[in-house]
């Protein structure tokens, strides 16, 4: 047993050493300054896990820059962008903490298995491990888009009435994003780099595009094709603004309205078992009483 013991403790050990020479033999990779995603790795610097632990991941995506992996790089990339530029991290960074978080579910689940010799738990450890970076990034992703959605119909309300007033559209926009109370709401960045595109010498088209493809959703579409529409045809763009806000007003309506019908139908069975439990707790005695012939 004391072999064993000695083993469990050595093979680990030479295993990581092993694996940290890897690692150090390749240079760090190089990391994002620039833009919203050096600005996304400034904010995540602030925490001092992050700044633990960026010098590993750079060392690890070093060294999965050269496999073969566009495809699925292409895919990190749009989640990372959709997520609001999670910390400031490359596809390469992010493939590297999801294996980062393997590790640490490995360990969660061989020590649960070590307590309690179940398979249950630390199965689902190796399993959940890996998945947790990316489950954070579309929770995340998710959030962000229905901040954005709510938001929305307020900002463009806005924008309408700055350009009925004189002003032009990044003009209202500006107007806009200086009026916003939380400077570090998603509407607000999104605006903000939409400022910062338009100020480069893109096209209000082509800002819109990638407005609409950092935040995939159906009110977000709506503005973009109405806008872009707008701009080709000369139609007048706080009229069209004006009308986009109420059409995305009375969607939002309508969405309150089919969740609160949703949620009665999903309270049915709450109530249910409540109903049930109740039952139980008051016949309970008199049933027991009965199979136990007290009443007879």
């Amino acid at each position: 047993m004391s072999v064993l013991a000695l083993l469990s403790v050595v093979l680990p050990a030479v295993s990581v050493a092993l694996a940290v020479a890897y690692l150090l033999d390749v240079p760090q990779a190089a990391c994002t300054t620039l833009g919203a995603r050096g600005l996304a790795r400034q904010r995540a610097r602030e925490s001092l896990v992050f700044r633990i632990m960026e010098p590993l991941l750079r060392l690890m995506a070093s060294h999965l820059e050269p496999l073969p992996l566009a495809r699925h790089r292409a895919k990190v990339e749009g989640s990372i962008v959709g997520a609001g530029e999670f910390h400031g991290l490359g596809p390469d960074e992010l493939l590297a903490l999801s294996g980062l978080s393997g590790l640490a579910g490995c360990g969660a689940g061989y020590y649960f298995w070590s307590v309690s010799g179940g398979i249950v738990v630390p199965l689902a450890c190796c399993i959940i491990g890996p998945l947790l970076p990316f489950m954070q990034l579309s929770s995340l992703a998710k959030e962000r888009h229905k901040s954005v959605d709510r938001g929305l119909p307020a900002a463009i309300d806005l924008a309408a009435l700055c350009m009925s007033a004189g002003l032009d559209f990044p003009g209202s926009i500006r107007h806009v994003v200086d009026n916003m109370p939380n400077r570090t709401s998603p509407m607000r960045q999104e605006l903000e780099r939409l400022l910062q595109e338009l100020s480069l010498g893109r096209t209000r088209k082509e800002v819109l595009e990638s407005l609409s493809e950092r935040v995939d959703t159906d009110s977000v579409n709506e503005f973009v094709a109405a806008v872009v529409q707008a701009e080709e045809k000369g139609t007048a763009l706080s009229t069209v603004l004006s009308v986009q806000a109420t059409a995305l007003r009375g969607r939002r309506s309508v969405l309150a309205e089919e969740a609160a019908a949703r949620a009665g139908v999903m309270l049915m069975l709450p109530m249910l078992m409540m109903m049930g439990s109740i039952t139980l707790i008051l016949m309970g005695p008199l049933i027991i009483d009965m199979m136990k012939g007290g009443l007879m």
